[in-house]
């Protein structure tokens, strides 16, 4: 097998999200899908759903015909898409009120490179991806399980502050990402501008994709961090040097990704904002978000209603980050976070540490992590104690189109919780990728 002209950073993307490397003359075009983000990213999703099997591939054995119109469209004009559908059910032990959650999630992702420009080293992208995210047969959806739903009509959970099922919301159609992409000097400086999720972007490691890795929001973005959801601004990221780099963002802090032209006009109208600055270390560009320590600083203003209420207190806060890849197969990592709980964040202080093992070849994946964290006295409630978090999975890939990921929750002292002093979670979390 001969890999001398694959690029590091498609082997270890390869590594991480389930593929087996494969020989040069197999190649995929999707491999030249220009990528700024981390593996959560649309681009870099579809580059992994899109590489070669090396072995069968039972789905795409099924339906030859759609991925090789797929492979020609993406060779002929620079146009990568597909169709992606996740289902995650979760059962607890304990609850204040629902125990079980079962939701769906259909994505439309898109990446047009309409831009090539090989001397400068230069492209431009639209990236697109719309969603359809719901509950199925339960009263909540599995994000919404941990804390419940708020509101006259809200619906009681575990009574955990904690997110056990991230992304899978029951928000129906949103546009999460239709932005400009442009990389310069070799991805060396970009920059995004439109309709973004921060996710891809913010305080990013290896094992950040709630599709593929760990489901709880304490082991993905930090929950000390403020963040919006998907809504318009910008990033933009550099390699200063050949080791360090920065990433700042300016994002809409009212962000509505089911409403995203209110979104774009409210960046311009409202001037309520979230920013952040990350600058981190990493031994190469290729290994940027496999070996990595990272600062960031983020900022969000006060948030209001269109009738000048406040609805989000003003919040600020840091974090720091290290993940380290060993011989390509073994992730350990440590997280922290820390706030004074504004902006939305479920958490004033975070501390997570863990280890993923990732088998290349086959796709599976193995991941442990552990948490302490302090829910936040402006979001939540004052005064609450901490929780304690834990979670296992094991990805088994069935397919290369086709995951199934079994996976266990524990938290102790559920802060919203007064009955029980811990809680066990099960979840089967389902992907297939078209």
């Amino acid at each position: 097998m001969n890999m001398k002209h694959i690029p590091v950073a498609t082997l270890l993307t390869a590594s991480l999200v389930g593929f087996q490397v494969v020989a040069e003359e197999q190649r995929s075009s999707f491999e030249d899908i220009p990528v700024f983000g981390g593996p959560s990213a649309t681009g870099a999703e579809l580059q992994t759903e899109n590489a070669p099997a090396p072995t069968g591939d039972m789905i795409k054995d099924l339906m030859p015909g759609w991925f090789a119109k797929k492979e020609q469209v993406m060779q002929e004009h620079g146009l990568a898409y597909g169709i992606n559908y996740s289902t995650l059910y979760m059962k607890a032990n304990n609850a204040v009120g629902e125990d079980n959650a079962w939701g769906g999630m259909l994505q439309l992702p898109a990446s047009w490179t309409v831009m090539n420009n090989k001397k400068a080293n230069s492209t431009g992208t639209i990236v697109f991806k719309l969603e359809n995210r719901h509950k199925i047969s339960t009263d909540l959806a599995p994000q919404d399980l941990g804390l419940g739903t708020f509101g006259p009509d809200g619906v009681a959970g575990l009574g955990a502050v904690s997110i056990v099922g991230t992304q899978f919301s029951d928000k129906d159609w949103i546009l999460t990402n239709l932005f400009w992409q442009h990389k310069m000097k070799g991805g060396k400086l970009n920059y995004v501008v439109g309709q973004i999720d921060n996710t891809d972007f913010l305080d990013i490691y290896a094992a950040i994709n709630p599709q593929s890795a760990f489901m709880n929001l304490n082991f993905s973005t930090n929950p000390s961090i403020g963040i919006p959801d998907q809504g318009f601004g910008g990033y933009g990221g550099a390699m200063i040097t050949d080791n360090i780099y920065v990433v700042a963002g300016l994002m809409d802090a009212r962000a509505r990704p089911d409403e995203p032209f209110e979104s774009f006009k409210d960046f311009f109208d409202k001037n309520e904002y979230f920013k952040h600055i990350e600058i981190g270390y990493t031994p190469s560009f290729d290994r940027r978000y496999f070996d990595n320590i990272h600062f960031v600083y983020w900022d969000s203003d006060e948030q209001t209603n269109d009738q000048g209420a406040i609805t989000e207190a003003k919040g600020s806060g840091w974090t720091v980050s290290a993940a380290h890849f060993f011989n390509d197969k073994y992730l350990p990592f440590i997280r922290y976070g820390d706030s004074d709980g504004g902006g939305g964040a479920l958490n004033e202080k975070v501390l997570s540490a863990g280890l993923g093992i990732y088998w290349g070849e086959t796709g599976n994946a193995f991941g442990v992590g552990l948490s302490r964290s302090t829910p936040s006295s402006l979001t939540i409630a004052p005064g609450l104690n901490d929780q304690t978090t834990a979670e296992v999975f094991y990805r088994y890939m069935l397919s290369k189109h086709l995951a199934i990921t079994p996976d266990i929750q524990y938290i102790k002292d559920p802060a919203l919780n007064p009955n029980d002093d811990s809680i066990w979670i099960a979840g089967i979390r389902v992907r297939l990728t078209l």
